[in-house]
C-alpha cells in the first residue's frame, strides 16, 4: 500500500509511523515549570495516538546536583507514565556563572547528539530550545536522518541573559543569537507560548505560516478543587491562616526579593502566611533574609509534584513575582495556570501578557512588578475580601476548563501545525 504524507515547508509527513521524541535538557523527576509542561505534553500526544520517547539528561535541577538515584551513570532507560525515557550524562552545575553553565549546557548537547541516531528513528522530533546549542541535534537528525523537528522556544533566553547581565560577551551574544534563527528557519515549526514571542519571532524574520501558538496550560484532571488538606496544613503550622503560596523555581529573574520585603510590611498580620515551595539559586539567600528580618509569616517548604492539587487546596491565593526587565513583559509565567485550575486566584507581580490576562479575565490582581508597597497592599486585599477571592478563584477555574486545560491546548496546536489524522 502506498504511504500517505502531508507536505508542510520542506518535510514529508508520513502518515503511518506515529511517533514522536520529545528531546529536553529538563524532564521528571526534576520540578519545575519545563518538566511539568513536558511531561503534560508527552501524556497528551500519547493520547492522541503518537507513540513518544524522551531524550534528557540526568536528573540535577534546579540544585545543580545528580539526582542520589542516577550518580555514577553515563547513560540509562526508565518508564515514567508509561513512555520510555533515555537519558545521558551531564555536567551538573547551576548559579549566574556563564562558564559552569555553557559547560551544563553543551555537556548534554555532546552527548544527546550521540544518543539521537541510537534510539528509534521518530517521525517527529519536539525539540526545546533550552538550551540553545541543542538546537545542534535537531539540525543532525534532519540533515543526516530526513527527521524534521518542532522548534520550541518557551523563553527568550538569549534577550533575558543579556538584559539581566549573564552574558555580556558582544560576539557570543551574536553567536548565540545567528545559531536561533538557523535552528528556527529549519524547523518543521517554531512553537512558542505567547502572541508577543509570535510577532518578535515573525519580525525576526521567520515566516508566520511556520510560527505556531502552544501556550503554557494545566492538566486540568490532575489539578482541580479539593477541600483543604488538614495534613499539609498542619506539617506547616497554617491551621486558621491564610496562605499565599509561592510554587516554582527561586531564580534571580523571578525578583522575589520582593515577596520577602512584602511579607517583612505585613508583619501585623497575624492572619496572613507566605508559603515559599520550591529550589533554585536563590533559595539560600532568600532564607537568610527572611531570617536576617526575623521573619515569622514566610515559611519555606518542600512539596512534590504529586502532592500540588493538595497544595493548593491549602492556598487562599497564589503569588508569581518577575523583576522589571523588559523581556518579562512578553511571558506568560507557567505558575500562574495550576492555581487557576484549582481554583486559586493569582497576584501577579509583572507587566505583559500574564497581567493582561489575569486583569482582563478578573482571575486575580496585577500590580507594579519589584514593588514590595504594592504587593503587600495587593496581599492585604485579597486577605480582606473572601467574596472576591473566591469569585475569582472559580473564574480561573472556569477559563482552564474553556481554554488553557493540556488536552485542549495540545489538539488545537496539533491542528495548527496541519500534524495529519488527528486522533479525535
Amino acid at each position: 500500500m502506498v504511504r500517505k504524507a502531508q507536505l508542510f515547508g520542506d518535510f514529508m509527513v508520513d502518515k503511518q509511523k506515529r511517533s514522536w521524541l520529545i528531546l529536553t535538557q529538563y524532564y521528571p523527576p526534576e520540578i519545575g515549570a519545563p518538566q511539568i509542561r513536558l511531561r503534560s505534553l508527552a501524556r497528551e500526544l500519547q493520547k492522541h495516538g503518537i507513540e513518544v520517547q524522551v531524550l534528557t539528561a540526568m536528573p540535577n535541577y534546579p540544585a545543580g546536583k545528580i539526582f542520589p538515584a542516577y550518580k555514577g551513570k553515563l547513560f540509562c532507560k526508565e518508564t515514567i507514565d508509561g513512555i520510555t525515557v533515555r537519558r545521558t550524562w551531564i555536567y551538573a552545575a547551576t548559579g549566574r556563572s556563564a562558564r559552569l553553565r555553557l559547560a551544563n549546557y553543551l555537556s548534554f548537547t555532546t552527548t544527546a547528539l550521540f544518543a539521537a541516531p541510537f534510539g528509534p528513528r521518530p517521525q517527529m522530533i519536539f525539540l526545546e530550545s533550552q538550551p540553545i546549542s541543542l538546537g545542534i541535534v535537531g539540525l543532525f537528525m534532519k540533515w543526516l536522518f530526513r527527521v524534521p523537528y518542532v522548534y520550541n522556544i518557551p523563553d527568550l533566553q538569549v534577550e533575558a541573559a543579556k538584559e539581566m547581565g549573564f552574558m555580556s560577551n558582544k560576539t557570543f551574544l551574536k553567536v548565540a543569537m545567528g545559531l536561533e534563527n538557523v535552528f528556527m528557519k529549519q524547523s518543521y515549526s517554531v512553537s512558542t507560548v505567547t502572541y508577543k514571542f509570535i510577532d518578535y519571532f515573525f519580525n525576526r524574520g521567520i515566516p508566520r505560516r511556520q510560527i505556531s501558538f502552544l501556550p503554557n496550560g494545566a492538566d486540568a484532571d490532575f489539578l482541580h478543587p479539593i477541600p483543604a488538606d488538614t495534613e499539609l496544613l498542619d506539617r506547616w503550622g497554617l491551621r486558621d491562616k491564610k496562605v499565599f503560596l509561592y510554587v516554582g523555581t527561586h531564580a534571580f529573574y523571578h525578583g522575589l526579593d520582593s515577596l520577602i520585603e512584602a511579607a517583612n510590611l505585613l508583619q501585623g498580620r497575624d492572619d496572613i502566611r507566605i508559603l515559599m515551595i520550591g529550589d533554585g539559586p536563590e533559595r539560600p539567600r532568600l532564607k537568610q533574609m527572611a531570617e536576617d528580618l526575623k521573619l515569622k509569616n514566610v515559611i519555606f517548604g518542600e512539596s512534590p509534584y504529586e502532592e500540588m492539587a493538595r497544595l493548593y487546596s491549602i492556598a487562599y491565593a497564589s503569588v508569581a513575582t518577575l523583576r522589571n526587565i523588559s523581556v518579562a513583559q512578553q511571558m506568560r509565567l507557567s505558575k500562574i495556570f495550576p492555581s487557576m485550575s484549582c481554583a486559586v486566584p493569582v497576584i501577579y507581580s509583572g507587566v505583559g501578557e500574564a497581567a493582561d490576562l489575569i486583569a482582563s479575565e478578573k482571575v486575580g490582581m496585577a500590580v507594579e512588578p519589584e514593588n514590595r508597597a504594592a504587593l503587600a497592599k495587593a496581599i492585604e486585599l485579597m486577605a480582606n475580601d473572601p467574596e472576591m477571592r473566591n469569585s475569582m478563584g472559580n473564574r480561573g477555574r472556569e477559563l482552564i476548563e474553556r481554554d488553557y486545560a493540556w488536552s485542549t491546548i495540545v489538539g488545537r496546536w496539533l491542528n495548527e501545525i496541519g500534524y495529519p489524522e488527528l486522533k479525535q
